[in-house]
């Protein structure tokens, strides 16, 4: 089981003492959206290193004397607060995340009416956290960068039970910052005969790659 909680507050306001999981939404696009969630949230990023994940965009990083000094900055659809998923071929993704009210509204009219069509056809995201050993951050999760974004559909164990929500409500992203984000919670599980290699770490030097997804038949591709 992969499951990773983040500061999703520290990740919309950075606190350069903390060094606790953040991590990114960084792609979603699908269920009959006219098109993708924008990139409307910039925020500063721990990780000031070489990505190896190509699908986030990075901004300029922090100027001296601010106290984000050395800080990234980038350009995200929301920001996450926990992300999880049980490790087989087959099990859903299951994501939850602050968004602006711009793209909170897009999907909630998508809520209020009939779904036509489950099928994400893009989903990224980028998490990172702290090596305590080295004194270092490192990215713990993301998908493979030769196929930043995977696909797939909405988690629908039922017909009336698809895994897609979004709250009515508000919340503050600080006390004293009057910026209002919605939180957003989906499961995909894989499109059928796609296959895609998610990326881990527990440490910067321990990485290692799992299967989300399954080929099969004359379609399927020998890697």
């Amino acid at each position: 089981m992969y499951d990773y909680s983040c500061d999703w507050k520290s990740g919309f306001v950075m606190d350069p003492l903390k060094k606790q999981r953040v991590g990114y939404l960084v792609d979603l696009n699908g269920f009959g959206l006219s098109g993708a969630l924008a990139k409307d949230i910039e925020v500063y990023t721990p990780f000031n290193e070489t990505k190896t994940y190509a699908g986030i965009e990075d901004l300029a990083p922090a100027t001296s004397g601010d106290e984000t000094s050395g800080a990234n900055k980038v350009k995200v659809v929301g920001v996450l607060e926990s992300f999880s998923w049980g490790g087989g071929v087959g099990d859903p993704i299951c994501i939850s995340a602050y968004i602006s009210s711009e793209n909170a509204n897009q999907v909630q009219i998508k809520q209020q009416t009939t779904l036509k069509t489950t099928v994400v056809k893009d989903l990224g995201w980028w998490i990172v956290n702290y090596d305590e050993e080295v004194k270092s951050w490192f990215e713990e999760a993301h998908p493979a960068s030769g196929t930043p974004k995977v696909a797939g559909q909405l988690n629908a164990p039922g017909k009336t039970d698809i895994r897609l929500s979004v709250a009515s409500e508000p919340v503050k992203v600080a006390p004293n910052i009057d910026v209002n984000v919605y939180n957003i919670y989906f499961e995909i599980v894989p499109a059928a005969n796609q296959a895609y290699d998610l990326k881990f770490a527990t440490s910067k030097s321990k990485k290692f790659v799992k299967g989300w997804g399954m080929k099969v038949g004359t379609l399927a591709k020998v890697e």
